[in-house]
Order: structure tokens, then sequence, then C-alpha cells
């Protein structure tokens, strides 16, 4: 049978509409602070554990290239195993437990950071007495929006019985086409399936930087880990002083650990406390304050430069999409004395 298609409407004038409408969707989504006290936990009874969205889809703010949610793993429970096409960083907040990816188990306590790798088969258990809490942040709305995020749930199986990761085919000789991609591929996947999953609290420690912050990395390609570009850090800032000012193209997603403070974001002030996540829009001046005098504040930034930002960065040059002053406005720490490593940690 022949058909015709016919339209009123030019593609020009309907692509810009759709283009128009994503924009004005996305930003009426877009809060600069999610509150702690605002993210409803809800029972899911499917998983065996309560669970809260800061942003994202499964919560009231979508998005479209990270999300956070919080959870609380009740005592002497574990959840189901399930795995996913996407990975994603979880942060111990209090209580103790384990997380085991693909059959290995991984004990944790208060501020620990691991890396939950995609089609990685995982589950989590709290032994003790007292409820553990826990944040993940993940590249599912990018992996939605690209129409590849796909979940796998196992129930409780053992993951002796389940299906292994997915594997990459072996290298092939060759110069060809396919033999090339082969390679490639095997490249890149090399070292995946032995590659750093938890950062303990008690084995690192931060630096001062130029920007006017302690920083030290919890999860980033440099430390041993193989993400799809996720990337964490927590900086401290110094009592009553700042970090330098700055923007970039992607979002800045900043989870407050402790302390209080605001962020000034293209000259408009946000007051936050601990546990509020501080979302940062592309390209807003932007730089974070603490507003205690007496003691530092911690928060953990996290972002997808190392995969959509630098793929951005590709697609629009020239444009820079990080920005910072010719002259950086970061405090003098010379002379600041930093609190004990593990102040304010919880037990």
């Amino acid at each position: 049978m022949k058909t015709t298609t016919t339209t009123k409407t030019t593609h020009y004038e309907i692509q810009k509409k759709r283009r128009e409408s994503l924009l004005d969707e996305w930003k009426g989504y877009h809060k600069t602070v999610q509150k702690r006290r605002d993210v409803v936990m809800h029972d899911v009874p499917s998983r065996r554990i309560r669970s809260g969205v800061y942003a994202g889809y499964d919560g009231d703010r979508p998005t479209k290239n990270l999300d956070a949610t919080v959870h609380e793993l009740a005592p002497h429970t574990a959840t189901t195993i399930h795995r996913h096409s996407w990975d994603a960083i979880e942060f111990i907040e209090s209580g103790r437990g384990w997380t085991e990816i693909d059959g290995q188990r991984i004990d944790w306590r208060p501020w620990d950071t691991l890396h939950l790798p995609t089609w990685a088969w995982h589950r989590h258990g709290n032994d003790a007495d007292k409820p553990a809490i826990f944040h993940t942040w993940s590249v599912e709305p990018m992996l939605e929006q690209f129409g590849v995020a796909l979940i796998e749930d196992g129930g409780d199986t053992p993951v002796a019985e389940l299906p292994r990761r997915q594997r990459q085919a072996d290298v092939i000789a060759g110069s060809d086409p396919h033999a090339r991609r082969r390679q490639r591929l095997g490249q890149q996947w090399a070292g995946t399936e032995s590659a750093r999953l938890i950062t303990r609290f008690d084995e690192v420690r931060g630096l001062v930087t130029k920007r006017g912050a302690r920083s030290l990395f919890l999860v980033d390609k440099s430390i041993g880990y193989h993400t799809a570009g996720l990337s964490a850090v927590m900086h401290e800032l110094a009592p009553g002083l700042y970090q330098s000012r700055h923007r970039h193209g992607g979002e800045a997603w900043l989870y407050v650990v402790s302390g209080r403070g605001h962020s000034e974001v293209d000259g408009v002030e946000y007051p936050w406390e601990a546990g509020d996540l501080i979302v940062v829009d592309h390209w807003s001046w932007h730089q974070h304050f603490n507003d205690d005098k007496e003691k530092t504040a911690r928060l953990i930034r996290v972002h997808n430069f190392d995969a959509l930002y630098d793929m951005i960065r590709i697609l629009l040059d020239p444009l820079n999409l990080f920005e910072e002053l010719p002259e950086l406005d970061a405090p003098d720490l010379t002379g600041i004395v930093w609190p004990d490593h593990f102040a304010g940690r919880p037990e």
C-alpha cells in the first residue's frame, strides 16, 4: 500500500517549538537548593528499604543528567539484589552495613564512598541494631534520554545463580574496521572488573587547593575507579570563608555533609545546611560560602564531566564550557588551622 504524509507546518517550525518547550519544561523543574526536610521518604516493599528522591524522574523534580536519592535501611535487614545499565555513587551518611557487588561483600561505615558499576549485581545489608542511611547519585536520567536505561531484578536469588555481568568481546587481530572497533573497546574495558569499588574515609586525606578549600577525591578515575564519567570530590570550606567563583556548561551538584552556609548564584544568595542538595544551573557564576565562623563545612560535589560534558565540549568547540576569573578570588588560607580529618563524622 502506498501512503503519502503531508503536513501543514514546516519541519523548522515543528522542531523549534519542540526545542523551546523542552527548555521551558526543564527550567520549571529546576530548584537551586533541595532541602532535606522536603524529601519524602517512601517504603519500597519490593526492595525492603525506604527511599526518598531529592531530584530525578522518580520524584517530583525530573532531571536530564543526574539523579539524587537517599535511602534508609532498617536494622537486621538486607535488600533484594538487582542491576542496571547505569552506574552510581553511594555515600554513607550514618550507620554501618555492607554492600555486595557481584558477590563481593564490602563493609562500610559513615563517610565511606562506593561505586556501583554498570550491570553489576548489588544489594545492601544492615546487621547492626540501628538504621543505616546512604545516598546514591546516578546517571540514570541520561541513559533514559538515550533510550538505554535498563534494570534487572534478581530478588533473593544467590548471585552465583544469576547471569554474569556483560563483557566485551575478545580483542581480535587485524586492521579492518570491525577488528579496530574490537581492539578499541577491549582497551577501554580493560581493568573494569578489577577497578576500585570503595574509598574508605579512614584512608584518604584532603589537600588545600588554590580554589579555597581542603579537598579530596572520593570517586575518580585518577584514584583507580572505572566509571562511565561520574566523579565525586569532598570540599571542606574553612570557617567563615569560601571557594573562588567560576561557571561551567553543566550543572554542579553538591550535597552538604556538614555545616551551614550559602551559595551565591548569579548574584542571588541561597542558604543551605547539612543534608541539603545544591544544584547550580548551567553557565551560572557561582561560589559557596561557609557562614559558620567556628566550624568548617563539608560538601560533596558530584558531576558527570568526564563523559557527557567532555562530549559537549567537543561538539561546541570553540565555546569555553569552564570559566574562572583571570585572577582567582579565593581566600588566603595561610595560617588556617584545619580540624581533625574525622571531626563531625558519625560513629
